[in-house]
């Protein structure tokens, strides 16, 4: 059976553009592969994160999957961290990487911007950690949204130079993007993609743990234009667009079928249908999540999940070593 392998990482609070992006499409496949769905603490730490939150932020999203409709006899959960092979591989990946394709990549290009030459190595080096994260599971597809190409592309890269030196051991993975909902737009600047790394008070950004009469309000001040006409255009209409999409995820129909039935409607009547929708949907999210939010069952999920992937991860890294004549187990 193929495998299929994502991860978000605990930082920040998780966004309805995290659950329609990405997390939403790994529940759709998961019947269809061997799932595999992990906690990146690693990742996480790229940035400074208090220390005695981090378990609380981990069992917190790991309810949060559950809620999502992560099926534990389909999928696999696992912390990062708990597989000392994940760092191994991505060591020995980062042997076989150019400091020039790293250089290249997107994500640290915008935060050498910002901060010139204050980039942690951990941010640099990302890339290759992700990277062996896929392949030390043989993941075939990656549910990714659109920003996340470039790493699935990077990893395609690595993986067959592995393979061309080494012999063949890795299986090079494609990435899974929905044809909409890749990214779900801020509210208050919908040229900008909604952040886990928002402020709380963000009025741009859906919180799926948010109170949900602060989630209406903030779909019913969300920015749209002045020409009050429903119609899904993301260059001259990003602000529509975005609610559009949004509810099109909601209902499973395209954006077509929604501007057909709600081209009678001015800005503010299809705005309460979308706050109103998305309303219902965070509530039985929220419901779901608190049924789920028990620390020591989390905890044996948890354990469970990573009994299984240790086992899969180990005997891959095994290979990797043998193949570069440094196994002397």
């Amino acid at each position: 059976m193929k495998t299929m392998i994502t991860g978000v990482q605990p930082t920040g609070n998780f966004t309805l553009g995290n659950y329609m992006g990405a997390i939403k499409n790994f529940v759709a496949l998961q019947d269809k592969y061997e799932s595999y769905l992990f906690i990146a603490d690693l990742h996480g730490l790229t940035s400074y994160q208090e220390p005695q939150k981090i378990r609380q932020t981990i069992l917190d999203l790991t309810a949060i999957y559950l809620a999502c409709g992560v099926d534990l006899e389909k999928t696999n959960i696992f912390v990062q961290s708990s597989i000392n092979e994940h760092s191994a591989l991505g060591f020995l990946v980062a042997f076989q990487c150019r400091v020039g394709e790293l250089s290249r990549m997107t994500q640290y290009k915008a935060k050498k911007q910002t901060t010139g030459d204050g980039v942690d190595l951990g941010l640099f080096i990302y890339p290759t950690l992700m990277a062996a994260d896929i392949l030390l599971y043989d993941a075939e597809v990656v549910p990714v949204g659109a920003d996340q190409k470039q790493h699935i592309e990077i990893t395609r890269d690595l993986g067959e130079r592995f393979n061309k030196r080494y012999g063949d051991i890795f299986q090079l993975p494609n990435y899974y993007t929905p044809p909409l909902g890749q990214r779900i737009m801020n509210l208050q600047n919908p040229l900008e993609k909604m952040s886990k790394s928002a402020p709380e008070d963000d009025k741009g950004t859906i919180f799926m743990l948010d109170d949900v009469e602060v989630t209406k309000k903030k779909i019913m001040s969300a920015k749209t234009d002045s020409a009050n006409i429903i119609k899904f255009d993301e260059e001259n209409k990003p602000g529509i667009s975005n609610l559009l999409t949004i509810l099109a995820i909601l209902r499973e129909v395209d954006t077509k079928t929604l501007e057909i039935e709600l081209k009678d409607l001015n800005y503010g009547q299809f705005k309460k249908i979308v706050a109103d929708e998305l309303a219902l949907f965070i509530i039985d999210f929220q419901s779901k999540y608190q049924q789920f939010r028990d620390e020591k069952k989390l905890q044996l999920i948890l354990d469970q999940g990573t009994a299984v992937a240790q086992k899969r991860a180990a005997d891959k890294l095994k290979l990797v070593k043998e193949k570069f004549g440094i196994d002397f187990s």
